[in-house]
């Protein structure tokens, strides 16, 4: 973004303001103040973490610094005004400068009117606010973190409320569309949305078993509590089967209401001195691993590498996006590893199916997880085992740049790639506990 002056200041933050939504007591400062110079280089945003992109930054001139200073209550030094995306989120930050921590505080008070801690903090002499169309608790929290405004904790301890459909068979490219139907139908109880759910349901069998993540699987504890409550429950591997008599259903879609407490770490480790056995390296329908072709390319990307997490981490750098395979088309996709290879695109259980084919075809063990992103969205990712270590959590879809950790919340997994998940409603997510992380002291 160039540098910006009078009267083209004025324009552009209005255009701002109606583009996003932004209702901001310091947004309506800025507007009447006038005057804003760009300033690219804040070393705030130097060196982003990956998923987090700048989009502009501008600076309030010195010489509005008084006005605003007056209307916020205390003295400031240094106004920034910036737009980011966070995993796929837009959302506003404000970073107001104090000449004192008296100040800051006063500073603080004026906009705690309006809004509370995660949108709006203090450390030291600088104020952060968080400001945007449709931002959360999620957005606002995982900007903290990833911006290192709040030193990120080493767990989050979450909890889930999710409506899940008991699925049998699928049509994994009907997944997405079906769930899109369902937040419509909430939202509007059309005969029409019923009837497009209806329709995408023909492509599904439905039954009475509800496949969760083995709870055993995670590094942190795990607890499900389902409703109705299931008639029995049975363990294989890295899955747990939950059985039913009778379900509630939703549009003719039967489900269970999932209540997830789950703890996770910074590390996304699951230690184990259990070997897998070779029936994870193994190829199956979705993941075939014993493609002639398949099988090649997997060897010519892991040559030289000895070790599992060293071929692991050349598949995933052979994965990032833009570079063999492009992020993009249908949204939810799921084409098969074959076809992906082929035309170079997907979403993220695509990725995710040609890390597992790759990793087997290489022979390391490896599995797929699902879940929900922290503030994002669905999701499914992978895990392989390293040897001496256990199984390692690795997001393929960022090729391995977004580390799985904190914010990846497992709750499905598969070995033989037979994972059909279905949403009725946006699952409720939210954290029990994240061991009180503090702000980091700003220069």
């Amino acid at each position: 973004m160039g540098r910006l002056t009078y009267p083209h200041v004025a324009k552009e933050i209005a255009m701002r303001i109606v583009r996003m939504g932004l209702g901001s007591f310091i947004l309506s400062i800025l507007l009447a103040a006038g005057v804003v110079a760009a300033e690219p280089d804040e070393s705030l945003f130097r060196d982003l973490p990956p998923g987090v992109f700048l989009i502009d930054n501008t600076i309030i001139s010195d010489s509005q610094s008084d006005k605003i200073s007056q209307k916020l209550g205390g003295n400031i030094v240094r106004l920034n005004n910036a737009r980011l995306t966070v995993h796929g989120r837009s959302i506003q930050i404000n970073i107001i400068t104090a000449d004192t921590a008296g100040s800051s505080e006063r500073i603080l008070a004026t906009l705690q009117r309006n809004k509370l801690p995660p949108f709006c903090f203090r450390t030291g002499k600088t104020v952060i606010e968080y400001v945007g169309k449709d931002i959360d608790e999620a957005l606002a929290r995982k900007t903290s973190y990833e911006l290192r405004l709040i030193e990120k904790p080493p767990q989050i301890t979450y909890q889930v409320e999710a409506l899940l459909a008991t699925i049998d068979q699928a049509d994994y490219m009907a997944c997405n569309p079906l769930f899109q139907r369902f937040l419509a139908f909430n939202k509007n109880q059309s005969p029409e949305t019923s009837q497009q759910i209806q329709q995408l349901a023909e492509k599904f069998v439905f039954g009475h078993e509800l496949a969760l993540r083995n709870p055993s699987c995670n590094a942190g504890a795990a607890t499900y509590r389902l409703t109705p409550a299931p008639q029995q429950q049975k363990s294989s591997g890295a899955v747990i089967r939950f059985s039913f008599s009778d379900l509630p259903q939703q549009v003719g879609v039967p489900y269970v209401t999932t209540n997830i407490q789950i703890v996770v770490n910074h590390e996304g480790v699951f230690p184990t001195a259990e070997v897998p056995g070779k029936e994870l390296t193994t190829p199956t329908h979705f993941w075939p691993s014993d493609d002639a072709d398949i099988r090649t390319l997997a060897l010519q990307i892991t040559q030289g590498k000895q070790s599992n997490g060293a071929k692991a981490m050349a598949i995933l750098e052979w994965l990032a996006p833009g570079k063999n395979i492009r992020y993009g088309g249908q949204v939810g996709s799921r084409w098969g590893t074959a076809k992906v290879l082929k035309q170079r695109y997907g979403h993220c259980w695509d990725f995710s199916d040609c890390f597992v084919t790759l990793a087997r075809a290489a022979g390391v063990p490896s599995r797929q997880v699902g879940g929900w992103l922290y503030g994002a969205s669905g999701h499914v990712w992978a895990e392989f085992y390293r040897e001496g270590v256990g199984w390692q959590q690795v997001d393929p879809t960022g090729g391995g740049k977004l580390r799985c950790g904190l914010y990846h919340i497992p709750y499905f997994t598969t070995e033989d790639g037979a994972m059909p998940i279905v949403y009725l409603a946006m699952p409720k997510i939210e954290i029990v506990s994240d061991q009180q992380p503090n702000p980091i002291p700003q220069r």
